[in-house]
């Protein structure tokens, strides 16, 4: 596989409006492909899709839909039924640090919705269209804080785990099927959520990998047919040699931290990627 472009002349883009996913549609309509761009801020997207066809000749399609809602991923799939997409990526989540008894259950419950069941459902008809076709691709964004449970993160962690679970199993699942399947597992990448979390950069232990960089690697490890994929070598580094138990803490305190220093009255964007465990 030489190019994404390869995999279909469309790719469908979650929570395209803002952050990786942005940079995820840039990245894809310089190599040519034609874009389903799906987020909540309809302005955002068609915004962005006339500058993507006049930059690049491609063609685009804006879905506004809220992916937290539980009928959000049928109506993506029903707008889009008529295209032949060949690339799902799906990124589409939200995140807020704090306690977790301190936080309002029907707000969990639509969070778990986003995370996961978007996700799920979103995979699943993807992945028939896909091995019906003969091929295709799925780059799915979890989230680095997946391979930890992360206090004052507990949620959004667990969560995520669970697009990185499906993913993994998936990628070798659909593999012989020819449908590529990556997760993409990032944590300190610059983007708008680091400040939407409350995150002191100037107290990050790393310096935010620029978002482009970050979804470059995503895509260099979706055409080698890799399983997962933390963008950053520093970061992959200290990943590999942190034991489990100090990075646990360490994030916890961080997201302590980024807790006080966010109005909890202000409610986080929730079509933003959650870069969450640094």
């Amino acid at each position: 596989m030489s190019t994404v472009s390869d995999y279909g002349p469309w790719a469908v883009v979650t929570g395209a409006s803002s952050g990786i996913g942005r940079a995820v549609a840039e990245h894809l309509a310089a190599e040519g492909v034609h874009l389903v761009l799906a987020a909540r801020s309809t302005g955002r997207l068609e915004d962005l899709g006339r500058r993507l066809t006049e930059q690049h000749g491609v063609r685009h399609r804006v879905v506004t839909v809220d992916l937290s809602r539980t009928d959000g991923a049928a109506t993506l799939l029903h707008a889009v039924g008529d295209l032949d997409v060949g690339l799902l990526v799906s990124n589409a989540g939200a995140g807020r640090p704090g306690l977790f008894l301190d936080q309002d259950l029907d707000d969990l419950r639509t969070r778990l919705t986003l995370n996961t069941t978007t996700h799920l459902e979103l995979a699943h008809a993807f992945g028939r269209r896909f091995t019906a076709r003969g091929g295709g691709a799925m780059l799915l964004v979890s989230a680095l804080g997946a391979l930890h449970g992360l206090p004052h993160m507990a949620h959004e962690s667990a969560s995520k785990a669970y697009v990185l679970h499906l993913g993994e199993a998936l990628h070798h699942e659909l593999g012989p099927a020819g449908v590529a399947v990556t997760v993409m597992l990032p944590g300190n990448v610059d983007t708008p959520i680091i400040d939407s979390l409350g995150l002191d950069r100037g107290r990050l232990p790393l310096r935010p990998l620029p978002v482009e960089t970050a979804v470059r690697q995503a895509f260099d490890a979706l055409r080698r047919r890799r399983a997962t994929v933390i963008p950053d070598r520093r970061l992959r580094t200290a990943t590999r040699l942190t034991p489990r138990g100090l990075s646990i803490r360490m994030n916890g305190r961080m997201l302590e931290q980024a807790a006080r220093n966010l109005d909890t009255r202000r409610p986080v964007a929730t079509e933003a990627h959650t870069g969450d465990g640094v």
